[in-house]
């Protein structure tokens, strides 16, 4: 697969702002509304649906697209894992972005169907489904 992620000295040079996060810290709750998505600075963030993670993303790797997407509210929960930062970017940014710049869209494109093919199958048992507190960054990682 492609890589999916971005250069994070680029989005750090737009001056978007960091954001620390402490060891499970939530970046966002399923059923919150949202404004924005977030690129991994350092550290991992664990995306959560129900009882068990869907996956852990790391450096570089952007999340809380979907909710952007389809204009609805958060579909999972977002936690970091460890001392993390994350940056922000703003819905215009994001919208904007998918508009004018097609690498950029392609990338969460994939991203999107990356996470909805984990998901599906852990629904239909051909994936290992583990408690959230048990999945680590090193297992789970997908990259590129």
């Amino acid at each position: 697969m492609p890589d999916t992620t971005f250069d994070i000295e680029v989005i750090a040079a737009a001056d978007l702002g960091v954001v620390p996060l402490l060891d499970g810290k939530p970046v966002f709750s399923k059923g919150d509304a949202a404004d924005c998505a977030y690129i991994v600075k350092c550290g991992s963030v664990e995306i959560r649906g129900a009882d068990c993670a869907i996956e852990v993303v790391g450096p570089g790797e952007i999340f809380g697209t979907a909710a952007l997407i389809d204009d609805r509210t958060r579909s999972c929960s977002a936690v970091a894992v460890g001392a993390t930062e994350v940056i922000p970017i703003p819905d215009s940014l994001f919208h904007s972005l998918l508009r004018d710049d097609p690498d950029f869209a392609m990338t969460i494109i994939r991203l999107v169907v990356r996470r909805l093919r984990a998901t599906l199958a852990q629904l239909d048992g051909s994936g290992a489904v583990r408690p959230a507190s048990m999945l680590s960054p090193e297992r789970s990682r997908v990259s590129a």
